[in-house]
């Protein structure tokens, strides 16, 4: 009986994993999109280097890779509005941002733990991964390419939004 009382807690733990993480999640939702709104609208085109993405380009790539990574709990499938778009602007790049978090989030609310822990294809010519590796992918994910976003800021003379979690 001591073993069962001892294991209770670590099992109660364990089942907060994905609320903890989506809570996460929204924070993150909310960053990524103040990081998008720092940029004004009419340099939703500037690159810092030719061979770099535009801003739009840059913050729509963050959040349809997303989309792509946690798509995998749905056998890939991702909503035809989460496919690489042909506008850039901010108006539609903030859309493409909400969405693309609103997906993952949704999605992730109707897992299990089993569900992570089981594998799921890999990208092309990659081995499985579980689904707690494409959920960390995501997260990962979104934090390199805002930090890119805030060198495109820091470029234009714009101070990024404080980061607070």
């Amino acid at each position: 009986m001591g073993a069962a009382v001892a294991a209770a807690p670590q099992a109660r733990a364990a089942g907060k994993d994905l609320e903890i993480f989506l809570a996460r999640w929204e924070k993150a939702k909310v960053f990524t999109l103040q990081v998008a709104d720092a940029m004004p609208a009419d340099a939703y085109d500037f690159k810092p280097k030719t061979e770099m993405r535009a801003y739009g380009q840059l913050m729509q790539h963050l959040a349809t890779n997303n989309a792509f990574y946690i798509s995998r709990f749905k056998a890939g499938e991702i909503p035809d509005n989460l496919l690489p778009s042909e506008k850039f602007d901010k108006e539609t790049t903030r859309k493409v941002i909400t969405e693309s978090f609103d997906f993952c989030a949704a999605v992730l609310k109707g897992i299990t733990a089993a569900d992570l822990d089981k594998s799921y294809p890999g990208r092309p010519n990659t081995p499985p991964q579980t689904g707690w590796d494409w959920v960390l992918h995501a997260f990962i994910h979104t934090a390199h390419h805002r930090g890119y976003a805030e060198v495109y800021l820091r470029e234009k003379n714009i101070t990024p939004p404080r980061y607070s979690v």
